[in-house]
């Protein structure tokens, strides 16, 4: 017959948790949803700055710096975005 020991590890028994506690936290985390909400509604509100027209050479410009970045992943899709950009920039000076 074969005897087996278990020992047991002394854990602490878990803190209760403190209703104060709990509110602080709650009143923490709306006081910052708060802020991302107020910030996110302030950048979406542009008051007394009317948006400027890009030109069409902005925008292929744009469009080649995005061709630059995706070069090296698709080399083929890059020479397509480089052509429609001098598309669209020759389209307008006519």
């Amino acid at each position: 017959m074969t005897t087996s020991t278990l020992h047991s590890l002394n854990l602490a028994p878990a803190q209760p948790s403190n209703v104060g506690d709990a509110f602080h936290g709650l009143v923490v985390a709306g006081h910052r949803l708060a802020l991302a909400l107020w910030a996110a509604a302030g950048s979406l509100i542009n008051v007394g700055q009317p948006q400027t027209a890009k030109t069409a050479f902005e925008e292929a410009e744009e469009l080649r710096a995005f061709a630059v970045e995706q070069i090296n992943s698709d080399p083929r899709f890059a020479d397509d975005l480089f052509a429609a950009a001098n598309r669209h920039e020759s389209s307008t000076h006519i």
